[in-house]
């Protein structure tokens, strides 16, 4: 009588290819082998919690990061000396170095007040909307709609307050601007800053 080769003290009743008897027709069936199988992968799935589960600080913020995404991070930070961005008004670094101007919403009213004091009214605080509507009708270009008006930024770069990136839109074609219906007066739009931009005269 010949026993499992394979340890599980079972006897071996069947002869595989590689001359060993089993106790099953797979050895993937004897229960010592799923045993310690079961044992190895609940190690390895230990080992990859464990990976992800160490954080190391950042070299350039500080940030704890996990190890997986400590790279990625250290390569796009803010404080990175290649992307460090230092905002016009208070020099202190800008976060969102890819999109804005200035560190903050403060530092950026600021900073376009001063740039287009001749897009708005003297003695008024400017806001983009203050801009908008000084250089452009208070009506919505599509329907023209007046009594409630939004102000588009038509790169949508919300920082960039001057006129001509300015469009007044109703609340209803300012939402289709930014939804999968922009197509239906995305050629309006268009037109219509061309054209502003081609008469536009500064204050």
């Amino acid at each position: 009588m010949n026993l499992c080769s394979y340890g599980c003290g079972n006897i071996g009743l069947y002869k595989l290819k590689n001359g060993k008897w089993c106790c099953n027709k797979s050895q993937n069936q004897c229960p010592i082998l799923r045993k310690n199988n079961s044992e190895k992968t609940k190690k390895s799935n230990t080992f990859v919690i464990n990976a992800h589960s160490i954080k190391e600080k950042c070299r350039w913020c500080g940030r704890e990061i996990t190890r997986p995404s400590i790279n990625r991070h250290e390569k796009s930070c803010y404080l990175n000396p290649s992307n460090k961005k230092l905002c016009p008004v208070c020099e202190n670094p800008i976060k969102n170095f890819k999109n804005n101007t200035t560190c903050s919403c403060k530092c950026a009213r600021k900073y376009f007040a001063e740039q287009y004091t001749e897009f708005g009214r003297k003695g008024k605080k400017l806001t983009y909307r203050t801009i908008c509507f000084d250089n452009h009708d208070k009506s919505c270009i599509i329907c023209g709609e007046k009594n409630i008006v939004d102000a588009h930024h038509y790169d949508e770069n919300k920082e960039n307050d001057d006129p001509r990136n300015l469009v007044p839109l109703c609340p209803t074609h300012h939402m289709y601007l930014h939804s999968n219906y922009a197509n239906l007066i995305s050629g309006q739009v268009k037109e219509y800053v061309e054209n502003f931009r081609k008469n536009f005269k500064q204050k």
